[in-house]
């Protein structure tokens, strides 16, 4: 199997995996009101085994190990920091025992890093030095585990953000950074994503901001993730201004009310796929998936749309 980076550098679109938290819950698992998915691979390690198999099944190059929210930092919310490293080895390694069940071609394993902080708490973000400590930890076990790529997802303000990617970057795998944004009030300006709507930290960085501070430190490829369909566009015309490598993107859709993803208002896969389709050919996006709210039908009908690559 060639790597991750020879794959980027061909040219073709590489095909990521749906939302795997809000998919596990679509199958019945409840998550935690603190740490969401984050024990899902301690309590049903079946269904996140049967959520990846179905992602390859579904077209997905890349799939997404369930790590999204299982730093230190998060887990001790519930008093488990002290299972991070065997909870973040064991998210690994279910993701590569799905691409051996599963895979029929070149399926990559992704150890997911977010800037998700206990969702109860009253900060919008983690920050300090505790902090750092917590995701290089992360970030260390899941190149210990065999990750092949890390991608930092929902990069939302410079602080933060910081953090994660040079924990990420310090592991020498490729990096593939996800920004979140929203729309600023003026419905003109791009801003990164606030997370909560009171918090002793309110999120209020420009967009282009960000960019400008936070591309310098590297990656291999950037783009917008977990940000409402609407929104990509915009934020894509910010980041073309300011990133010359690689760009992905991938929306979520239908809404969250902690802890649980509502699916009532989600986009119709094809509609999805259609929408995607339209980033790809404006703006040159080569990596494509789905985050919250999207399952395997949004990428199989990714892989329907936009035809093999």
């Amino acid at each position: 199997m060639i790597s991750i980076s020879e794959r980027l550098e061909q040219d073709r679109i590489i095909l990521l995996d749906g939302g795997v938290s809000t998919e596990i819950q679509k199958r019945g698992v409840s998550l935690d009101p603190n740490v969401w998915s984050g024990l899902t691979t301690k309590t049903h390690p079946d269904e996140v085994l049967q959520v990846h198999e179905d992602y390859i099944h579904a077209g997905s190059q890349v799939i997404t190990a369930n790590t999204y929210s299982t730093a230190r930092h998060v887990l001790e919310s519930i008093n488990l920091g002290h299972e991070a490293k065997l909870l973040n080895y064991k998210s690994v390694q279910i993701a590569k025992q799905a691409r051996d069940n599963a895979a029929e071609r070149d399926v990559w394993v992704a150890g997911s890093m977010s800037s998700m902080p206990p969702l109860m708490g009253s900060h919008d973000i983690s920050l300090g030095e505790h902090a750092r400590t917590s995701y290089q930890e992360q970030a260390d076990v899941l190149a210990e585990a065999g990750a092949d790529l890390i991608i930092v997802e929902m990069m939302r303000d410079i602080e933060n953000a910081t953090l994660v990617i040079e924990a990420a970057l310090s592991t020498g795998l490729p990096v593939w950074i996800g920004y979140s944004t929203m729309m600023d009030k003026d419905g003109i300006g791009v801003k990164g994503l606030r997370w909560l709507d009171q918090g002793k930290y309110s999120i209020s960085d420009d967009f282009s901001a960000m960019i400008k501070k936070l591309s310098p430190l590297g990656g291999q490829a950037a783009g917008i993730m977990h940000t409402k369909i609407s929104n990509i566009e915009p934020a894509l015309k910010v980041l073309e201004k300011h990133w010359k490598g690689p760009v992905l993107a991938y929306a979520e859709t239908g809404r969250l009310e902690f802890p649980d993803w509502h699916f009532g208002d989600v986009c119709a896969p094809d509609q999805y796929a259609a929408e995607i389709k339209g980033w790809v050919e404006k703006y040159g996006v080569k990596i494509v998936g789905g985050c919250c709210g999207t399952g395997p039908e949004h990428i199989r009908a990714l892989q329907d749309c936009l035809g093999d690559f």
